[in-house]
């Protein structure tokens, strides 16, 4: 019986790589919008201990300059964590990105796929076709081997 071979292979393995690429990039930039929300939530936790410590500051009658200090502070961490924001906003457009880039290879990947599949179902029938011809021609040569060869008498009557 004859191997099956599918003529677009080198397609496959090519669409193959690109989507296990795709994949990889889509992993990272995960990584990256992840991590950038953590940093924010690390910034609000900063914040809300500041906030925390300059009240203390100022229940217990500091100096204006220990309340300013931490004041300063805290007008700092809203600005780094505006900065997290839009740090988070461009790490989601990369983030959406790759997803679509990999959306797109997987497709890709699945139409080849999905030719390979109806290449294989028609070399199945091919096949099957194959194998029913030669028991057709065994069975015809067995029959001729058995009865003989038809004499042109026969034939007539």
């Amino acid at each position: 019986m004859a191997k099956f071979k599918f003529h677009l292979e080198s397609v496959e393995k090519v669409r193959t790589q690109k989507e296990q690429k795709m994949l990889e990039e889509l992993s990272l930039c995960q990584r990256a919008y992840q991590e950038k929300i953590n940093a924010k939530k690390d910034l609000l936790s900063k914040k809300q201990s500041a906030f925390l410590q300059k009240n203390e500051l100022a229940s217990r009658d500091s100096s204006i300059n220990e309340i300013r200090l931490a004041e300063d502070y805290i007008l700092g961490l809203k600005q780094n964590i505006i900065r997290a924001d839009q740090a988070i906003i461009r790490s989601r457009r990369f983030l959406d990105q790759a997803m679509r880039q990999y959306i797109t290879a997987r497709r890709e990947r699945m139409m080849i796929d999905r030719l390979k599949e109806k290449a294989m179902e028609e070399f199945k029938i091919e096949q099957s076709r194959l194998e029913q011809k030669g028991l057709d021609d065994l069975i015809t040569m067995r029959a001729r081997l058995n009865h003989g060869p038809i004499d042109q008498e026969e034939e007539i009557a």
